[in-house]
C-alpha cells in the first residue's frame, strides 16, 4: 500500500502496469490494503513476486524437492486441532521419505504451529517478563499509596470522629476516603499517560525488532481506557481496607484519640510495618532479577565473536544473474573490490557470505571422501562462499594450513575451507588438511567434484552472541556464485564517511546496481544482543522505580512515626537518652524492616528466577554475587531514608516538645 502511494502516486490503473527489478519485467497483479504486512519483519516487505521467478533450475522451486528452505501456511478446517494436523502431515512426511530417499530421508517429520505462536515465539520471554515486572511495580505503588492513605487517615481519626458525632454516618466516611483514593489513582494514571507519550518514541528505539509490528505501538483510546479501568480498580481495592479502618477508628475511639501525638494502637503499626516489609520484598525482587539480567548481558556483550568487529563495515551491491554469467559476476566483484581498497582509509577489503548476524544461512549436504552412507544420510552443514582477503579482513584466525588465494580462481583446484567446529566432529584426532570433501546442493545428486581441505580457521558466532558455535565449511566465491555476497571494509575512517566514499565509488563503477543494507559490523553485535539490553534495560528501569518507592515508604513511616512518638522522643530525652540514643532507635527501626523485608524479597526470589533462567548467559539464577550485592544496596537506600527522619527526631528540642503536649 505504501509503495503504491509511494511510488504509484495511489493510481486506480496501476493493475496491470509493468515494473522493472532486476532486468526483470513484472506485472503488478494487485494492491494490498492498508497496514497489511506479512512475513512481519523489519523492514516490512514493501512487494511481493511469484515464488517460481527464484526457482533455481529449469523447474519452479515448488517441483525441486530438494528446496527445503519453504515454509508453508495453511487455514485448519473448523474443529481440527493442531495435534491432528501434526499426526497427518507427519505421515505424509514419513510417506514422502520413503518414497523419495535422496531428498526426503532426512525430512520425515512436521513442525507444526500456530502463526501466532511463530511470530511471538522469540519474543514471548521478554513480553512475560515485562507484565511480570510491571505487575509487580503497580503492587509497590499500591501497597505505597496504601501506606500513605492509613498514616492521613489515623491523623485524620479527629476529623473523622468530629464528623459521625455530628451525624455523618460510616458509609459517608467510607466513600469520602474511597474518593480520595481513587482520585490519587486517577491522576496517577493520567500523569503516567503522558509521560508514557512522551517517553514511547525513546522506548521504541530500544526495543528488539523481533517484536512483532513495534512500530505500530502508539497510547491509544484503547490503552488509556485500560488505564482508566485499571486506576479505578486500584483505588478502590486499595483504597477500601485504608477507609474502612478509618471509619471503624472514626466511630471507636476517635475522640479520645484525637490528639497528633497520641500513638497509634498496635494494630495500625502492624499493618503499615507490613505494607513496607511488602514493598521492600517486592523491591528486592525486582532488584534481584534486574542485577541478574545485568551481569548476563555484560557477559554476553564480553563474548568473543571469533572476528574483530571494530574498523568493519559491511554493505551490499545488488547485481543481476540475468544479465552475468558467473565468470562475469565473480569478475564485476573483483574489479569493484580492487576500486574499494584503493580508497583513502581503506585498510583491507573483501567479499564473503554469509555475514555473521545477518540471519541469512544455508545448511548443504556433503560426503566425505572414503566413507560412504546412504542415499538421503549424507551428513548437512552450514555453508559460506569467501572471496581472497576475506578472512584477513574479519581477522577470522587461522589455525592451520591456509587460506583462499588467486590460486582458488575460477579455473584452480576445487578447494575447501573449514572451521574448528567442523574439524572436531568430522575429523577427530586427523590432520583434516588434505582431506577431500564433496559439497552437493541439498537435492540428492552429487555431481559436483570432490574439493581439497586447504585450511582450518576458527570459530565464529554465526547466529548470535549466545549461541555455540557450528560446524561450517567455505567454498571460493569463484568457484561457487550463487548469491550477491557482502562486501567488508576495515577502514580507518568514520564509518559514515567511509559510506560516503563507497557510494560514490560505486556509483562511478557502475551507476545501475543498487549500493544498500550498509552497517558496520558492531551494529550487527547490537543488534544481535537488543533482546538481552532490553530485558536488562527494562528490568533494571523497574528496579530503580522499586528502591525509590521503598525509600519513600520507610522514609515515610519512620517520619510518621516521630509524630506519633513527638512526647514520648522528648520525655526520652528530657530524661538524660542522648541524641545518638534516639538516633540508633529510628534507624534501627528501619533498618530491622528493610532486613526482614529484604530477607523474605530473597526467599521469593530464590523460586521466582528460575522462570528467568532462560534469559541467562554464563549466570546462575542464584548467582550469590548478584544476591549479596543487591541486598548491600538495597539496606544502603535503606539507612539514606531512615537517616533524615532519625536525624530529625534526635535534634527535637525536649524542653519545647513537653510544652507543647
Amino acid at each position: 500500500y505504501s509503495l503504491w502511494q509511494s511510488e504509484f502516486g495511489s493510481a486506480r490503473d496501476v493493475v496491470g502496469s509493468s515494473i522493472n527489478m532486476d532486468d526483470h519485467s513484472y506485472t503488478v497483479a494487485g494492491v494490498m490494503p492498508k497496514g497489511f504486512q506479512f512475513p512481519l519483519e523489519n523492514p516490512a516487505p514493501a512487494l511481493w513476486k511469484s515464488l517460481a521467478d527464484d526457482a533455481d533450475g529449469k523447474d519452479p522451486a515448488t517441483h525441486q524437492r530438494g528446496f527445503t528452505i519453504l515454509g508453508v501456511i495453511g487455514r485448519l478446517k473448523p474443529g481440527v486441532t493442531v495435534e491432528q494436523a501434526i499426526t497427518d502431515l507427519s505421515l505424509i512426511a514419513t510417506n514422502l521419505a520413503r518414497q523419495y530417499p535422496d531428498t526426503n530421508k532426512q525430512h520425515y517429520s512436521a513442525l507444526v504451529k500456530p502463526e501466532l505462536e511463530q511470530m511471538t515465539g522469540d519474543v514471548r520471554p521478554a513480553m512475560r517478563l515485562l507484565f511480570g515486572a510491571v505487575t509487580l511495580v503497580l503492587l509497590l505503588v499500591c501497597a505505597n499509596v496504601a501506606g500513605l492513605l492509613l498514616a492521613r487517615g489515623s491523623s485524620r481519626t479527629g476529623e473523622f470522629a468530629v464528623r459521625s458525632a455530628m451525624g455523618a454516618g460510616r458509609a459517608a466516611i467510607i466513600r469520602q476516603v474511597l474518593v480520595e483514593s481513587v482520585t490519587l489513582f486517577l491522576c496517577g494514571g493520567a500523569a503516567g499517560s503522558a509521560l508514557a507519550v512522551g517517553l514511547l518514541h525513546a522506548a521504541l528505539k530500544l526495543m528488539p525488532v523481533e517484536i512483532p509490528r513495534i512500530e505500530t505501538a502508539t497510547v491509544d483510546t484503547s490503552v488509556l481506557v485500560f488505564v482508566l479501568i485499571v486506576s479505578l480498580l486500584t483505588g478502590l481495592i486499595f483504597g477500601a481496607f485504608p477507609a474502612w479502618r478509618v471509619s471503624r477508628l472514626a466511630l471507636e475511639s476517635g475522640l479520645r484519640e484525637g490528639s497528633r501525638t497520641v500513638s497509634g494502637g498496635r494494630g495500625e503499626h502492624r499493618l503499615q510495618n507490613g505494607l513496607v516489609l511488602a514493598q521492600t520484598a517486592i523491591g528486592m525482587i525486582l532488584l534481584i532479577g534486574s542485577g541478574l539480567l545485568m551481569r548476563s548481558f555484560i557477559q554476553i556483550m564480553n563474548v568473543d565473536p571469533g572476528f574483530d568487529p571494530k574498523h568493519l563495515l559491511t554493505s551490499r551491491v545488488g547485481v543481476s544473474f540475468s544479465t552475468l554469467n558467473h565468470d562475469q559476476h565473480f569478475r564485476f566483484y573483483q574489479r569493484l573490490l580492487t576500486r574499494i581498497a584503493a580508497l583513502p582509509g581503506v585498510q583491507s577489503a573483501s567479499a564473503g557470505w554469509p555475514m555473521p548476524m545477518s540471519n541469512n544461512d544455508a545448511t548443504i549436504s556433503f560426503n566425505i571422501e572414503g566413507r560412504p552412507v546412504a542415499k538421503g544420510d549424507e551428513p548437512s552443514e552450514a555453508m559460506g562462499l569467501a572471496m581472497p582477503g576475506y578472512f584477513a579482513t574479519m581477522r577470522i584466525p587461522v589455525i592451520a594450513g591456509r587460506t583462499f588465494g588467486e590460486q582458488d580462481g575460477l579455473t584452480g583446484r576445487p578447494t575447501i575451507i573449514i572451521n574448528e567446529s567442523f574439524a572436531r566432529k568430522y575429523f577427530p584426532g586427523q590432520n583434516p588438511i588434505g582431506q577431500h570433501i564433496q559439497p552437493g546442493l541439498g537435492d540428492g545428486v552429487f555431481d559436483h567434484p570432490m574439493r581439497e581441505v586447504v585450511g582450518v580457521i576458527g570459530d565464529i558466532k554465526r547466529k548470535g552472541l549466545t549461541a555455540a558455535p557450528e560446524p561450517q565449511y567455505y567454498l571460493p566465491y569463484a568457484q561457487a556464485v550463487v548469491t550477491n555476497p557482502y562486501l567488508v571494509v576495515r577502514t580507518s575512517l568514520p564509518p559514515a564517511v567511509m559510506q560516503h566514499e563507497m557510494a560514490v565509488a560505486i556509483h562511478e563503477f557502475d551507476k545501475g546496481v543498487p549500493f544498500y543494507q550498509v552497517a558496520t559490523m558492531e551494529q550487527y553485535l547490537s543488534s544481535s544482543a537488543a533482546q538481552p539490553r532490553f530485558q536488562a534495560f527494562l528490568l533494571t528501569c523497574f528496579a530503580g522505580i522499586g528502591l525509590v518507592l521503598v525509600a519513600i515508604a520507610l522514609y515515610g513511616l519512620l517520619s510518621y512515626m516521630v509524630v506519633q512518638r513527638t512526647s514520648e522522643i522528648g520525655l526520652r530525652m528530657a530524661l538524660g537518652a542522648q541524641q545518638s540514643d534516639v538516633l540508633g532507635m529510628i534507624v534501627r527501626r528501619g533498618l530491622v524492616l528493610a532486613l526482614i523485608g529484604a530477607g523474605g524479597g530473597v526467599a521469593v526470589s530464590a523460586i521466582m528466577t528460575r522462570f528467568i533462567s532462560g534469559m541467562l548467559f554464563r549466570v546462575q539464577p542464584t548467582d550469590p554475587l548478584t544476591f549479596a550485592a543487591t541486598a548491600a544496596l538495597l539496606l544502603v537506600v535503606s539507612v539514606a531514608a531512615t537517616s533524615v527522619p532519625a536525624y530529625r527526631a534526635a535534634h527535637l528540642d525536649p524542653t519545647r516538645t513537653l510544652r507543647q503536649q
